[in-house]
């Protein structure tokens, strides 16, 4: 008997948990009801689009609409919002804007995704915008096109690729953050050199600054702030984080964490044993820790989704967690960490120990060779490497990386101290970076 399988959600997650069941049941039926206008699109190349880095817009759709339905026979709908789950029933509730449907399942995998915080003071103003999906690239756009004055809400990873994706167009930019540094989770001293370089490269940056009031002035937007700040602005880029979509599954009586994701176990199994989630709009756990946590990634959404589809479709692979390996572009630097601070690990019960260190990227006498600081943690107990914060002009996507392998695998500072690591003049110092924080690390241990 041919099994019906339906995915609410068609983006990363979603995408691959339909292929995944593609190919391990090639007689399956496969619906995707996808809210928005395209699927399977990177999101994450959006501000290189607009700071005109990546001019084709098409070449942001990793894969058409087509392609899924033509060569994988996946019935993809776009424009499909899903209003309501029937458990018992086993059948999904949708609209396209013209009419109501109802879709049959045998498995169903929830990847909605998530979508982004706004500020209680922005509802209700014009222009401003958010950039979570592709659907929001275009109006962005055009708002940014007429637009001298912009103002960023968040120094994260969005509102720092933003920022420098506005500088290139010419734009006038500021950044409005809660805290007082940038970069959540990323170490507050190499925070310092982040701020420099946003400072040397005209942005306009306010710490412990929160919005209180926004209003429309003309045709200028009036924002104020807990720091006395009062300015006008042509248009506001809310960038302050995402929460999950979870309200169908919530309502569906899924069980859901305190971070609102739906909760799942290591298969990405939802409190029903027919209905699978991943993404976004899942929650997962820490390599490191065991413990459960939200963190919306893009490569999280991918593996997670491929897990999931695997096993609604009858497989059986356990999804591995995360360890919240990062990276981003500001400018001329390159910022990365993965897995946990001094502070993060001492929250999880370990004894952590941590070394700086600032080495070169490449061999000194070698043209462009560029500073690299890398601080690398370990637990003074099990002699374990728990995480790593890095800062440089290059390289430092590389070596992030071999953290994140050694952390996958448990390694010892010891034995990241005695990899094998590549050298060659254009691409290391012969005293590799990592390695050089390992053996410092292993004397402090």
């Amino acid at each position: 008997m041919e099994k019906r399988f339906v995915v609410i959600g068609g983006d990363a997650a979603g995408m691959s948990a339909a292929s995944r069941i593609r190919k391990r049941l090639p007689d399956s039926r496969i619906t995707v009801l996808e809210s928005g206008n395209y699927v399977s699109y990177s999101a994450c190349g959006m501000p290189f689009h607009i700071g005109g880095i990546v001019n084709d817009f098409g070449s942001l759709i990793h894969y058409p609409v087509e392609k899924f339905v033509n060569e994988r026979r996946i019935d993809v709908r776009i424009g499909h919002r899903v209003t309501g789950i029937d458990r018992e029933g086993r059948t999904v509730e949708y609209t396209n804007g013209r009419e109501k449907g109802r879709e049959s399942y045998d498995r169903l995998v929830i990847a909605t995704g998530a979508r982004p915080k706004i500020p209680e003071e922005l509802h209700g103003i014009k222009r401003v915008h958010t950039l979570r999906t592709l659907d929001d690239l275009v109006p962005f756009e055009d708002s940014a096109q007429r637009a001298n004055d912009i103002t960023i809400i968040g120094a994260g990873y969005i509102g720092l690729e933003l920022s420098e994706a506005l500088r290139n167009r010419g734009k006038r930019v500021r950044v409005i953050q809660h805290s007082d540094t940038v970069l959540r989770g990323f170490d507050r001293e190499l925070a310092a050199t982040v701020l420099k370089e946003l400072s040397d490269n005209g942005v306009e940056v306010h710490l412990n600054s929160v919005l209180t009031n926004a209003e429309m002035d003309g045709d200028k937007i009036r924002l104020e702030t807990t720091d006395g700040f009062s300015f006008s602005t042509d248009m506001v880029a809310a960038a302050t984080g995402v929460r999950p979509n979870s309200e169908i599954a919530a309502e569906a009586g899924l069980e859901i964490g305190t971070s609102g994701a739906i909760l799942v176990d290591d298969h990405m199994r939802t409190s029903d044993v027919d209905i699978y989630a991943a993404g976004d709009v899942a929650t997962t756990f820490n390599r490191i820790t065991g413990a459960r946590t939200y963190m919306p990634l893009a490569t999280g959404s991918n593996r997670s989704g491929r897990v999931a589809g695997e096993n609604a479709a009858g497989g059986d692979i356990r999804y591995a967690g995360i360890t919240g390996t990062e990276v981003v572009k500001v400018f001329s630097l390159e910022v990365g960490k993965t897995g946990l601070d001094h502070l993060e690990a001492s929250r999880a019960g370990f004894d952590p120990v941590s070394v700086t260190i600032t080495s070169t990227s490449r061999s000194t006498y070698y043209p462009d060779s560029a500073p690299l600081t890398v601080k690398l943690t370990g637990d003074r107990r099990k002699g374990i490497v728990l995480g790593a914060n890095m800062i440089g002009r290059e390289g430092v996507a590389k070596r992030i990386d071999v953290v994140a392998a050694a952390l996958a695998s448990g390694m010892t500072v010891r034995e990241l101290a005695d990899v094998d690591y590549s050298y060659s003049p254009p691409f290391a110092p012969a005293w590799e970076p990592l390695g050089v924080a390992a053996d410092v690390l292993l004397g402090k241990l």
